[in-house]
């Protein structure tokens, strides 16, 4: 053993062995940096074995470099002698600070074996130490000397240190409650805004889940994403085992760029949707956009990085340079939101505000806190937790007053629809054509033709239970509509004692029991062309009722209703001196289909075709009505 001893001091004078008998009765921790060698291995590379050959140098005398572009995954190796003289058994801990991986070698017949190693990665049940993840427990027997090297990987950021130490069990667990009564505030900071994020964020789901409105699902994400970060910065603990601790590839990535971008971006996307600055504020949309695109690009990128070619170097170089631009960027939109007007925005700039300012206050007291913590390994910051809650405060009143107000629209939409169908109802049960409808009837018994009165008065009244019984529904089957539609024609074609033909065409294969279309749909367009087209032509009058189907570009049924009457711009002249005459159910239709689509997402397209000869002389009217079934 002196033999070994005498190889391994060799090389320098300066080391020389630390005794452990007395330093750790005194202080509970013992500092071996004055009398420990360092070699640092820029290559990673040096054989286990062959470390024993490698020169050594005190700590004091080594520059430790601290920057991830020149010392990217460096192994540092550490070399000291622990002698324990009394006669006791000593079981202490030991570290070198805080670092991804630890190792610890004893020298054993010339030859480095391996004594425990301490590592991030490790899940607290895997750990020799569960209490803390950078302490490694070693026992001294009596009277024994003790040669060990110490492999150290780690990232070596700029507050990266070597500093090995020996501490008992009694001076850690001392430590660990003074730091909890130093550090309590933050603890239970930190473990209410995570909770208080994360239930933001499932209540704003259910709105989603209810309104369909997709900023809700954009700040649902959001808070997601800032409860992860802040999580991560919370389980930078030795102390709290949640979620990273047990998914360590997240926990440790060496820094919060993913979080960070993923706030942002949601952020963004909700003030986009949420503020509507694509129809309100056109210029202010594109900024937001291109914002978005680029951080979801540089994003993707940072994750390609990380995961694929696992370089934090190039991870951290995007981190840092987007720490100095972020406020900026942050500043620039804000002001963006304050030109913007309105209730909602109000509640939007207030929150906005405490949010950049406590962002801004989390990111300086991480740059320029030199306190060292125990209980957190990333710096917290109360100012960030307080105008996180402030900026959640005055959102949740923006998203609270978006949604009185846009159950407020649906009432009133509500309101007009039901207005439109007791319209639409009052329209279809047209007096004129009730009385002209009765007097047929009177003439049928007058005449005594009482066979075809009641078959006049059978059909009627069928017609009148159907517009009845349909007006209370809001969709019916294309051929609950046909019947009607071609009942009524019937009706009016007896009326007119059979003045116009009429020709009904579908296309095979259509199901029109499966096809839901508004009730009363065709018959004012058809009333219309009986009354003002038809019944003012001399000669031949024809009316089309012809229903097709539509597979691409999307699938729809097609119903055109085509008449060879006077024409809308004739039929508009003799109509002027009576304006009290004007169908109103065209118009009562229009706005039905209208409130339809609104409510339900229904679009019904209508389309009216004036025809008209080479000679641009009316010929009829045509009018198409496509409707989706799918």
């Amino acid at each position: 053993m002196l033999f070994i001893l005498f190889i391994v001091l060799a090389n320098n004078s300066a080391f020389s062995q630390i005794n452990i008998s007395t330093k750790l009765e005194k202080s509970g921790f013992l500092d071996c940096s004055s009398q420990s060698l360092l070699l640092v291995d820029s290559s990673a590379k040096i054989p286990l074995q062959a470390i024993l050959q490698q020169p050594f140098s005190p700590i004091q005398q080594i520059k430790i470099p601290k920057s991830l572009e020149s010392a990217y995954r460096y192994d540092f190796w550490l070399k000291f002698i622990i002698k324990n003289p009394t006669s006791d058994t000593l079981d202490l801990l030991f570290t070198t600070g805080l670092h991804q991986s630890t190792q610890l070698f004893q020298l054993h017949k010339n030859r480095l074996v391996k004594v425990s190693e301490t590592n991030e990665k490790l899940l607290p049940n895997q750990r020799l130490f569960r209490s803390d993840d950078q302490y490694i427990p070693v026992r001294f027997l009596p009277n024994q000397v003790y040669v060990f090297f110490a492999k150290i990987n780690d990232y070596p950021r700029v507050d990266f240190n070597i500093r090995p130490l020996l501490v008992s069990y009694q001076w850690e667990n001392y430590h660990k409650v003074k730091a909890f009564y130093d550090e309590y505030v933050f603890l239970i900071a930190y473990g209410l805004i995570i909770p208080i994020l994360f239930f933001v964020a499932l209540f704003v789901i259910i709105f989603y889940l209810l309104d369909r409105q997709i900023y809700y699902l954009y700040y649902a994400f959001y808070t997601i994403s800032i409860g992860l970060f802040n999580l991560w910065e919370y389980e930078h603990s030795p102390y709290t085992h949640l979620v990273f601790s047990y998914l360590t590839f997240l926990k440790f990535t060496g820094n919060s760029n993913i979080y960070v971008f993923l706030t942002h971006i949601f952020y963004f996307l909700f003030i986009f949707e949420f503020l509507e600055l694509k129809k309100k504020s056109p210029t202010i949309a594109t900024v937001f956009r291109s914002v978005i695109i680029s951080l979801s690009a540089i994003l993707l990128a940072d994750i390609i990085i990380l995961f694929v070619f696992k370089r934090l170097d190039w991870s951290t170089s995007i981190y840092w340079t987007f720490q100095d631009i972020f406020p900026f960027l942050n500043v620039g939109l804000l002001i963006m939101i304050f030109q913007t007007k309105g209730r909602i925005v109000r509640n939007i700039q207030i929150g906005s505000t405490f949010l950049m300012i406590g962002g801004f206050a989390g990111f300086m007291t991480h740059y320029t806190n030199n306190i060292s913590f125990v209980l957190f390994r990333v710096d917290p910051s109360i100012l960030f937790v307080v105008g996180t809650l402030m900026e959640i405060f005055f959102f949740s009143i923006a998203i609270g007053i978006r949604s009185y107000t846009i159950q407020k629209e649906q009432k009133s939409l509500y309101k007009s629809i039901m207005e439109s169908e007791l319209r639409m109802l009052r329209s279809q049960i047209n007096p004129h054509f009730v009385f002209n409808s009765l007097n047929s009837i009177k003439s049928y018994i007058l005449t005594h033709r009482s066979t075809e009165a009641s078959e006049y008065l059978t059909d009627f009244s069928t017609l009148m239970r159907s517009i009845l019984q349909y007006s209370k529904e809001q969709l019916i089957s294309l051929c609950n509509e046909l019947e009607t539609t071609l009942l009524y024609v019937s009706l009016e074609q007896r009326r007119f004692n059979d003045d116009f033909k009429f020709i009904y065409q579908i296309e095979v294969g259509i199901d029109t029991d499966e096809i839901m279309i508004p009730p009363m749909l065709l018959q004012p367009y058809i009333e219309n062309a009986i009354k003002h087209g038809l019944m003012n032509k001399e000669g031949v009058r024809t009316l089309t009722l012809s229903i097709s189907k539509q597979i691409t570009p999307s699938r729809q049924i097609i119903i055109i209703i085509d008449d060879n009457g006077i024409g809308r711009e004739k039929a508009s002249l003799l109509r002027k001196n009576t304006p009290k005459h004007q169908s109103m159910g065209m118009s009562i239709n229009d706005e039905r289909i209208s409130l339809l689509g609104k409510t339900n997402d229904f679009l019904i397209n209508i389309k009216i075709v004036d025809k008209k000869t080479s000679n641009q002389e009316a010929e009829g009217t045509k009018v198409i009505i496509r409707i989706p079934t799918e």
